[in-house]
This record gives C-alpha cells, structure tokens and sequence, in this order.
C-alpha cells in the first residue's frame, strides 16, 4: 500500500469505489480503504434503482402528520426513536424546515440532475463491463392502495414532468394490465419508463475493477481510526494498518463519516437511516418491473432468480439490529400486493444504515475548514443511483473544472 499517495479515500461503498475509479481515469493517484469489504456495507442490500423519478430528498411538505401518524404504529415505514438526544433533537428542527414546498422543489431538482446524470453512466457502464452487468432500464411502477395515495403519486409526477421525467399515470385497470403479478388492492399508479435497475454489489465490483485497471488501489479490511492535523490540513491518517500521508483525503464512509469529522472539528449532521431487505426466490412471483407500494414505503425489485425486498427508515446513530415487526412489515406488504405464498423462502434479512442530512441532500464538496479533505457522504436511499455523479463532481472539484450540474446545493460549507 502506498503511504504517501495523491488521494486517499476513506470508505469502499458504491461511493467510494465510484470516486476512485473517476480520480484514477483522471490521473490522480489513489489509495482507497474499508473497515470491510468494499460493496459489502450499506450499498449491498438497497433496492438496486437507478430512477430519476425517485429522486426527492426525505423531508417533503406534509411528512409531519404523516410520521405522527407512524409514530403509533411498529410496523410504519418511518421510525423516529423519542429519546432525550440533543443532536438528534437538532436535527429534527432542521429537518421539519426543511419540509417547505420550496425547499422539497428545490432539492428534488438538485437529486434528479444527479441521478439523471448517473442513469447515463450506468448505462454506459454495463455496455463497456467485460464482464457484464446486470442493467435493465424496465422502468419503474409507482403504487398506491388507495385513491389519496395516488393523487399523492401525481403530484409527484407533475414535478417530475418540470425536470424532463417522464411519466404515465395508471388507474387500477391499467395498473393490473401492466403488470398482470399485481393482484393485491391497486388504486392506481403511475410508471415511469425511463428508470434502471442492477445488483448494487455488480455494480461496486465492476466500478471497482475498472478502478483497479485505471491504477488504484483498493485496501479491504482496513479501518481509518484517527486524523493528524497540522494547521489548516489533515498531515496523516492513522489506519489499522498503519499511517498514510496524503495530499487530499475524500470521507466517503457514510454514517460513519461523521466521528471522523468531527475530529478536525467539523460536524456533519448525520444520522442512520436504517432500512431492512430481503430476497425471496423469483419462482413465486412473475413480476419483471421493479414495484415501490407507495403507501407503505416497499419497494420490490426483480433481480436475476430473485426478488429483494426493501423498506422502512429507522432514523438510528449507528443501530444495526434487526427489527423483527419491521421486517414482517414488508414481507407482508410483498405477500399482500403480490400473493406470494406463505412457504416462498426468504433469504435472511439484511440491515444497512443509509447515511441522512435534515435536509435530505449529499454532502459533496471541500471543507472550508480543513482544505484538503473532500466530503461525499450523506446520500440516503440514494447512493447507488447517485454515484457516478457524485463521483464526476469531486473530480471536478479536485482538478478545477465546471461540473456538469450545480454544485452549491451539495456544499458541506451549508452545515459549517
């Protein structure tokens, strides 16, 4: 492992991997470390979207009736602890301002140039993999249980159209004719024909060889522990294998992040989204269109011999228990929707901690404070289909070129 390398990045999700490999086809080079297995973290078991039509940030106007509501029921999709936390309490004042009609437009404006950006370089990634990668652009169907679920579905939709995302509403006739698999109560949807789905850890493995082949280096099993500082710069990091001394260090370690951070004196405002998956075998079920139950926050994706399971937010420090009730919360939604039989096996369920700002957008970009570290964290539900345009952005930022899209929004200078 080089010691003094160009870049070091800390953190091997699909944000990570993805930065490593644009920094190292850039010529920069690269030293990228994980306390595991890179892909293995919370990029492994989400949804596998790639949907521009998905993209909006967590606070959205109304969510407040909404999560009292939740907050009575243990199966809701969204769970927030009651616990006398000042740092949670913090984060939820500016979370529920953040739940403005203007700033949800914005936001989502912000999140769907990121993900429209990175549908494109997915697409070009499986056509260029050699190995191939398993990329369908199948669109995504939107549902909802009832007639209020989908005037919700779209509105949705009606801002999507001013960000050129397409899409088509459903009544429940046309919901069933689209996708005969769908035989639970429907009230009608809307489908959006533009969107991807792939297996997340196919995705961080091929980024990952394409960064090996571009020069990087990828250390698993190794833990960033500590920063030394020196003036205004972070002069090394003390991992588990050892000291680095890089020029520039990206923190792209999810929730992990923030008590790294916090040791040159920066406080990001991130908390765990935890949120529960599953794999049933495809046999049960002839679904071939990734499925989101609006109502119930469920999305259920078709992957090659199965269907995964995906749902909930448990709003967590770093909790990453599994919640039994919650779990059978979107199996039965799945069963529910799709009639799959009560003795379809299901594989183990899986917990992963999404990384969340309060005002549900990444943190992308240098510290004011500490010049020479570059933050990518903070993504959501929205890693995966964020990457590759997060990845574009901190290259740009590293060698002084426009990036395609507005970074302002991303600045981690909004919280310092």
């Amino acid at each position: 492992m080089t010691s003094k390398p160009e870049v070091l990045i800390i953190g091997g999700g699909v944000i990570g991997v993805a930065i490593a490999n644009s920094l190292s086809r850039a010529g920069s080079e690269v030293v990228l470390i994980d306390r595991g297995l890179p892909g293995h973290g919370c990029s492994y078991g989400n949804a596998g979207w790639v949907a521009p039509g998905f993209a909006t940030p967590l606070p959205r106007p109304g969510l407040l009736m909404k999560a009292a509501r939740w907050m009575l029921d243990p199966r809701s999709p969204l769970r927030i602890p009651l616990r006398p936390d000042p740092a949670l309490i913090a984060w939820l004042v500016r979370f529920l301002w953040n739940t403005r009609q203007e700033r949800f437009i914005a936001g989502t404006r912000a999140l769907v140039e990121l993900s429209q950006y990175s549908l494109e370089a997915f697409e070009k990634l499986a056509s260029d993999h050699r190995g191939g990668l398993d990329f369908q652009r199948k669109g995504l169907l939107q549902v909802a249980l009832t007639p209020d679920g989908v005037t919700g579905l779209v509105r949705d939709l009606r801002m999507m159209e001013a960000f050129r995302v397409e899409g088509t509403v459903m009544d429940e006739e046309g919901v069933r004719e689209f996708e005969p698999s769908l035989t639970g109560p429907v009230a009608g949807g809307v489908h959006y024909p533009g969107e991807a789905h792939l297996e997340p850890l196919e995705a961080v493995e091929a980024l990952a060889n394409r960064a090996d082949d571009a020069g990087a280096q990828i250390i698993p099993s190794t833990e960033a522990i500590r920063f030394r500082r020196e003036a205004d710069r972070i002069a090394a990091v003390l991992t588990s294998r050892g000291w680095i001394e890089p020029e520039t260090v990206v923190l792209a370690s999810g929730v992990w992040s923030r008590p790294l951070a916090a040791q040159v004196g920066l406080r990001l405002p991130l908390f765990g989204g935890k949120g529960y998956s599953m794999t049933v075998d495809r046999s049960a079920t002839a679904l071939s269109t990734p499925v989101l139950v609006a109502e119930r926050k469920v999305a259920i994706t078709p992957h090659s011999g199965r269907l995964r399971l995906a749902g909930t937010l448990e709003l967590v420090r770093d909790d990453e228990t599994i919640s039994p009730r919650r779990v059978d919360a979107i199996r039965d939604t799945a069963r529910e929707v799709l009639a799959l039989p009560e003795q379809a096996p299901i594989e183990k369920p899986w917990s992963g901690l999404r990384p969340c700002a309060p005002d549900g957008l990444p943190l992308i970009g240098r510290s004011r404070r500490v010049p020479n570290l570059i933050v990518a964290a903070g993504h959501q539900m929205l890693g995966l289909q964020t990457a590759p345009a997060t990845a574009r952005l901190v290259t740009d930022l590293m060698y002084d070129r426009t990036p395609p899209f507005n970074p302002q929004p991303f600045s981690p200078a909004r919280y310092e």
